[in-house]
């Protein structure tokens, strides 16, 4: 049986019961949260008090979110790095996203150059473009993988904010493309 209420003060990992690491496989993740899920569903709490009733919606949203956060693999390593004391989402200086160097920014600014001129040139020429980035997507989240797994929190940090640059780039071709 799950307790609700420590289903709600858990992180995502505790919350499914699954180890708190990168390589978890899908199956075991859909199995945890399908074990798990039916103890804290609102549905089993309706003749309950509302206090009851609070408590098992807060239980299955918690849960619900672990399960969203869990079963995908680029949420998954930004919340280990998370976790690991760095958020991504943050600006701090301690604890907030690595700050990328003058390179990468300078190689983003080239990108977007590419991109205008991929843009003038036709579907061909953004397809090309866009099968580049996609490779380095999944390079720079094998990238963070490796690094989680070295228990290097900070590289695959900037690894996962490398991806997230990556990612916007990939989103501004699909609006060309459309």
């Amino acid at each position: 049986m799950v307790d609700a209420e420590s289903v709600v003060d858990a992180d995502c990992f505790e919350r499914l019961g699954l180890p708190r690491r990168y390589d978890v496989s899908r199956d075991a993740i859909e199995r945890a949260y399908l074990e798990r899920a039916p103890a804290v569903h609102p549905d089993r709490f309706a003749s309950a008090g509302s206090r009851a009733q609070r408590a098992a919606m807060e239980a299955s949203a918690a849960l619900n979110e672990a399960h969203r956060v869990i079963r995908d693999p680029v949420r998954r390593a930004e919340y280990l790095c998370k976790l690991a004391g760095i958020d991504i989402d943050s600006n701090d200086p301690r604890r907030g996203a690595p700050a990328m160097g003058q390179v990468f920014l300078v190689e983003m600014i080239e990108r977007r150059e590419a991109l205008e001129d991929a843009r003038g040139r036709g579907p061909a020429a953004l397809d090309v473009l866009r099968r580049g980035v996609e490779d380095e997507l999944e390079d720079a989240l094998d990238a963070a993988v490796l690094a989680l797994d070295a228990d290097d929190p900070q590289d695959a940090s900037r690894s996962l904010v490398k991806r997230r640059y990556l990612q916007r780039l990939l989103d501004e071709i699909d609006v060309t493309e459309r």
